[in-house]
């Protein structure tokens, strides 16, 4: 991805993330699913799990209540529950794995069938917004906006291509999304923690809510 010519990426980076901060005061709602994910037991995982977590951290805090309210989506918490059930192994190893340190295209496979399974049952968002909620050390956050315009950005890359009238998003466009956030994070890696450690906030996290305030903006002024 494009570096911002001589625009000092840090500064930006935390300046929008301290307003960020400053409008919604910590991302206490975010914590708190996280945390309780973290106890809940995959391979055994209840409709009380999908209730009391996924359900509310999709709806409250994802704002996908509009998406997976649509006649499509109208079994996604049995069908996320089967899917977890069946994944349980795999999502257990990307639990206790970090994107910085990982060899992502060791990974590519079980990244993109893992985000398509989930695609297949609760949409292309919220399909990350699981992934994340699972493995929030691994997996990165998008929503539309964000997907749309990094998507833009990829297509400068060699080798990488997609038809611009698509407005859906493959398992691909997740995976090339994922090594995007990866070298971002690692360009950036002194900002993004000292803002993970000054906010008590997910390193991955940190750049959600830096992605998400530069959405509609060119994303090569900070990529």
């Amino acid at each position: 991805m494009r570096q911002g010519g001589n625009v000092d990426t840090n500064t930006i980076i935390k300046a929008i993330v301290d307003k960020h901060e400053a409008v919604y005061r910590g991302d206490t709602l975010y914590n708190k699913f996280v945390t309780r994910m973290s106890a809940v037991d995959l391979e055994n995982i209840s409709e009380s799990d999908i209730t009391n977590v996924i359900k509310p951290f999709l709806y409250e805090w994802g704002r996908m209540g509009r998406v997976l309210g649509r006649a499509e989506f109208y079994d996604w918490q049995e069908n996320v529950a089967k899917m977890i059930k069946s994944d349980y192994a795999i999502l257990k190893q990307f639990q206790a794995r970090n994107i910085e340190t990982e060899d992502l295209s060791n990974n590519k496979d079980e990244i993109i069938r893992l985000y398509q399974s989930f695609k297949e049952v609760a949409g292309q968002i919220a399909s990350a917004k699981i992934l994340n909620l699972i493995c929030p050390d691994f997996f990165p956050l998008w929503d539309t906006a964000i997907a749309s315009g990094i998507r833009v950005e990829l297509a400068n890359l060699p080798g990488y291509s997609f038809d611009k009238k698509m407005k859906a998003f493959s398992g691909q466009d997740y995976f090339r999304f994922t090594e995007g956030i990866k070298i971002f994070m690692l360009r950036h890696n002194d900002i993004i923690s000292q803002l993970s450690n000054q906010y008590q906030q997910k390193k991955l996290r940190i750049i959600d809510e830096c992605l998400w305030w530069m959405a509609g903006r060119p994303f090569f002024l900070i990529f």
